[in-house]
């Protein structure tokens, strides 16, 4: 005997034993989430994809406070808001940060290292609280793997040029509403661009973290270092 599934409006055997996706028998939205996270002092990228679909591109704003002890505490909080939503909505989460660059332009940076490395303490700290494993991946890694290059691009928008692709990427993916800043108020005007008279800008962090979240479900997972 077999019943109509619910779903997918198929017959299935009365114990669907012959259904591989069994939606209607589990209790969470998604089987595997990933929240992407990409740090700053001034404005974090923190995006969630789900069983390899992009659902969610945001960030954390923290320029606006005077200390990095002060932002450090804002992000703990605004992460612990977000787990605490995002764990009851699938059987494993799991979280993608971009790994340290120890170098930079052939220097050792040692208070970039240490300033970043307090930021990645708060990730971690946060994401075990919830029993969600970190990981961090190179920049040029999850830029080739996803994005499809880590090359620099030009660009007419102000984007830095080895943001852009990321950017664009993310605009191709449906997010172009939820990376584009309205600057109108600022003064600033490096990064920035003018169109129907106001003044517009991109959030590279945020788009950064997209294309880290997806990581997860396109990249090669041997290039993942887990954080503790």
């Amino acid at each position: 005997m077999s019943k109509q599934c619910p779903i997918f409006g198929r017959a299935l055997y009365l114990d669907c034993l012959d259904c591989e996706e069994r939606l209607c028998m589990r209790k969470t939205k998604y089987r595997s989430l990933c929240i992407g996270v990409d740090q700053s002092y001034k404005n974090t990228g923190v995006s969630v994809s789900a069983d390899g679909i992009l659902k969610k591109v945001d960030h954390i704003e923290l320029e606006h406070l005077p200390t990095n002890s002060e932002k450090r505490q804002e992000l703990r909080k605004q992460l612990n808001k977000i787990c605490s939503k995002l764990v009851p909505q699938a059987d494993k989460v799991v979280c993608v940060i971009e790994r340290i660059r120890l170098r930079s332009q052939g220097f050792l940076n040692i208070d970039y290292i240490k300033s970043i490395g307090a930021l990645n303490a708060i990730v971690v700290d946060v994401m075990s609280s919830y029993g969600i494993t970190v990981y961090s991946v190179d920049t040029r890694c999850w830029k080739s793997q996803v994005v499809g290059t880590s090359k620099p691009m030009p660009n007419k928008f102000g984007v830095p040029d080895e943001k852009w692709p990321t950017v664009r990427w993310c605009i191709t993916k449906g997010f172009r509403d939820s990376i584009l800043v309205n600057m109108d108020d600022s003064r600033k005007s490096k990064g920035t661009f003018v169109k129907n008279g106001s003044k517009w800008m991109y959030d590279n962090d945020a788009s950064d973290s997209a294309a880290i979240s997806m990581f997860w479900f396109v990249g090669e997972h041997d290039k993942l270092k887990q954080e503790k």
